[in-house]
Formats: structure tokens, sequence, C-alpha cells
């Protein structure tokens, strides 16, 4: 359950990334906009009709930064919260942002992200996540959008508190559109 919890708390706090960098290109090319704020509800049912619900907001501020707050409410009405915020600048094409974790328990973690873009389809990424007691895990990272062949590349290693390290290598294709028959 808790393993459970981490990991859907990591996946919420990609779709923010995700967006922030969408929002970069746009402002990459001088268009301004408007100020949104995005609300999210969701909720998890497993087998035994247990239920984890996730309350999420973001705001955006128009020049590529937002803000976002999640809470999730377990079965037994325990919540653990992130808050995050996060900025891309279009001129270096740096995407960083930082934020805080508070389990059920109170205890904090907090995490910081920046990701680098080359301006060739490409991207380095070091995020740190800084446990309650202190401990820290590293991870690093880059990638390669090859449009020519529709192929995405990744790497990343991740660093123990320990000293030990995993890493992991991706290769993603895209098959072209095949035209539709009349």
């Amino acid at each position: 359950m808790k393993r459970d919890m981490i990991l859907k708390i990591a996946g919420a706090t990609i779709v923010p990334l995700l967006w922030a960098a969408s929002l970069g290109s746009a402002s990459a090319q001088g268009a301004a906009r408007t100020p949104r704020t995005f609300n999210s509800t969701v909720t998890h049912t497993g087998p035994a009709g247990n239920t984890l619900t996730r309350q999420s907001s973001l705001t955006t501020n128009g020049q590529g930064g937002f803000t976002s707050n999640s809470t999730w409410t377990g079965p037994k009405g325990n919540t653990a919260t992130a808050q995050r915020t996060g900025q891309y600048n279009a001129a270096t094409k740096t995407f960083t942002s930082s934020g805080t974790l508070t389990g059920p328990n109170g205890k904090q973690s907090t995490f910081n992200t920046t990701v680098q873009g080359n301006g060739n389809g490409g991207y380095t990424r070091t995020s740190t996540l800084t446990g309650p007691n202190g401990n820290t895990v590293t991870t690093t990272g880059q990638g390669q959008y090859n449009a020519a062949n529709g192929t995405f590349n990744q790497s990343r290693t991740t660093t123990y508190p320990n000293g030990q390290s995993s890493s992991e290598s991706r290769s993603v294709s895209v098959a072209p559109a095949q035209p539709q028959g009349n």
C-alpha cells in the first residue's frame, strides 16, 4: 500500500512537468498565455472495495510557471499531500521544479528537478529526493528523439542513500501512420 501511494504521488508529479514543458515551446515562440487553473478528483477502488482519492489543483502563471497541490486520502482517512512549483525558461531551455511531500505521519520529503533541453530533440535531467531523515536518492538521465525514424531513446541512473545504483534504458518507436483506404 505504501509503495502504491509513493508511485501514485510520483506519477502525479510528472503531469505538471509534461504540461509545463509543452507550455515552454509556446513560450519560446513568444506566445502569451492566459493564467489558468485546472482541478481534478480521481478515485481508485481496489479489489477489496478500498478507495484512494486524489484531489489536485494546478495553476499556471501564463509565463511558463505553475503551482500544483495534491491531497491523497486513503481508505482509513489518512492523508498525504504534495506541493510543487515549477518554471520553464525558454531562453535557456531549462525547466526547474521543487516541492514537498508530506506523509500521513506528518513527515516531509523534498524534491528538486532540473531538465535541460539541448535544442535538438534531447534533454538531460537531474532529480533529487531527500527523505525525512536526510537520506537522498538522486536520478540522472538523458533522452533523445530522432525524428527521422520516430525513435525516442532514454536512459537513467538512480543512486540510493547506501551508494548502490540502478540503471534503466529504453527505446520507443512510433510507426508512421498508414494511409486509410477510400
